[in-house]
């Protein structure tokens, strides 16, 4: 059964993925980026150099997720396949991951088949899996240092703290949201280990240093290529200016609490073919998301109630990646949400799990693959008719 989620889930992202044949939405950025470094131009790093009108250098994140896009471009070529089918393993791999920590924390492999199914049948993370964005590589990492963690707790070793380190620095090498987990893990252990001061060291090395090194490390190529220190710690220093002063606006941004409900999809691509049309539309299964919000509830009372720490690593999960764009000075998407899903799904699988009636399971599950089939050309930009497209559009905030 987990072979055919994974296959479903790696068919349905891999599934004319060459199209759009150019870039769309942040594309311009991510995509250009991963091919200028493909090439080995420095310039890509750097964020004082022009670019061809409509593409601009994607310098604002840490380079790891397009270093890693950019093997599909060696393998591939420099096409649409090329710098995508990297990040179509990466969230099939994010589904493997989801079942994998659900399996740890529900004490169960049947209902951690049932989460990694949840989350094959969701529309964001099926999308982000289809485009050149860092999201789906941080979320990737962010699973697998969820997994490192529960590992390091079920047996705690140095080399099990030592491998949460490695993932550790891998993830905000990333993206700079991994810092949430190292905070989170490193509070946990750290209060773990409050009388243990002969841990300390290990505790630092891991957490601390070894993210750090694996942070530089991901320049090499940079370095490698002429880059200078002192601009790369510039560098990083307008990366933090650009992601905590940044005022634009988006006609498709949203706040950070209207992300559960679904409130504003993001739309990011259209392409006209007469009476025709192809959109990619950046949103969830809505079914399944909508159960998924009481289901959080009941497992945070659950967790609360019974003091689990596997419910609440799971509660974490799902809060520690979303609570704090209540406070993000920049505006925001709905795809921001994207690591949080797949801890909705494990706390949905959970409820389920202790609701016990194989009719509603089943129910869920049905509705939940009919929207995913319902939706699939919505969300992978295959061409239909336009009276059908218009039946997508269950609100007005969702045009």
């Amino acid at each position: 059964m987990l072979g055919l989620i994974l296959a479903f889930a790696f068919l349905t992202r891999i599934f004319n993925l060459s199209y759009p044949p150019n870039f769309y939405f942040d594309e311009v950025y991510n995509a250009f980026t991963t091919l200028e470094i493909a090439k080995g131009n420095k310039d890509a790093y750097e964020w004082f150099h022009t670019t061809p009108p409509g593409t601009a250098y994607g310098w604002t994140h840490p380079p790891l997720a397009k270093l890693i896009d950019a093997t599909g471009i060696l393998v591939f070529g420099p096409n649409s396949f090329g710098w995508r089918i990297a990040n179509v393993l990466i969230g099939t791999g994010a589904i493997y991951l989801t079942y994998l920590i659900a399996k740890d924390l529900l004490g169960t492999k049947r209902w951690a088949l049932l989460a990694a199914g949840f989350a094959s049948l969701d529309g964001l993370l099926l999308v982000q899996s289809r485009i050149n964005m860092n999201d789906i590589v941080a979320t990737f990492f962010i699973l697998f240092s969820f997994w490192a963690f529960i590992k390091y707790q079920l047996k705690t070793s140095k080399l099990s703290l030592l491998r949460l380190g490695f993932i550790l620095g891998l993830l905000i090498a990333t993206k700079w949201t991994g810092l949430y987990a190292i905070v989170l893990f490193g509070g946990w252990i750290g209060l773990q280990n409050l009388k243990k001061i002969k841990n300390w060291p290990s505790i630092f090395i891991s957490l601390v240093f070894i993210p750090a090194v694996l942070y530089v490390l991901s320049y090499s190529q940079y370095f490698v290529l002429g880059g200078t220190w002192k601009n790369f710690l510039e560098l990083q220093n307008q990366m933090w200016w650009y992601n905590t002063t940044l005022k634009a606006t988006h006609t498709y941004q949203s706040d950070w609490w209207t992300w559960p409900f679904m409130l504003r999809p993001v739309w990011y691509f259209v392409d006209y073919a007469g009476d025709k049309i192809a959109n990619i539309y950046a949103m969830g299964n809505p079914i399944l998301w909508w159960l998924g919000i009481p289901a959080i509830l009941y497992t945070l009372y659950s967790a609360f109630k019974t003091r689990s720490w596997r419910l609440w690593l799971g509660i974490c999960g799902f809060l520690v990646f979303w609570l704090p764009w209540a406070r993000a000075p920049r505006i925001m998407f709905l795809y921001h949400y994207l690591p949080s899903i797949p801890f909705l799904y494990i706390a949905l699988a959970y409820t389920l799990q202790k609701l016990n009636n194989k009719f509603i399971t089943l129910g869920i599950c049905g509705l939940g693959f009919v929207v995913f089939v319902y939706f699939y050309s919505h969300w992978t930009g295959i061409h239909i008719p336009k009276s059908l497209a218009n039946s997508y559009f269950w609100f007005p905030s969702w045009k």
